[in-house]
């Protein structure tokens, strides 16, 4: 598998920047979601972050 292409390491004052903005909602739904994402890749997670087993999208299959 291919190394990561980016590594998302947050400070504590970042993470708790973007769980605030997460749950007030007061924002665009797609800053909403790219938060959302940011937080679960962070290394620093308490959980250790995403982990790099398959994709984050659906595969496509293109029709000839």
């Amino acid at each position: 598998m291919p190394s990561k292409q980016y590594i998302v390491s947050l400070t504590a004052d970042e993470r708790q920047s973007l769980e605030k903005l997460t749950k007030t909602g007061i924002a665009a739904a797609a800053k909403i979601n790219h938060a959302h994402i940011i937080l679960k890749a962070d290394i620093n997670h308490p959980d250790g972050g995403w982990k790099d087993h398959g994709n984050l999208l659906p595969k496509m299959h293109v029709l000839n």
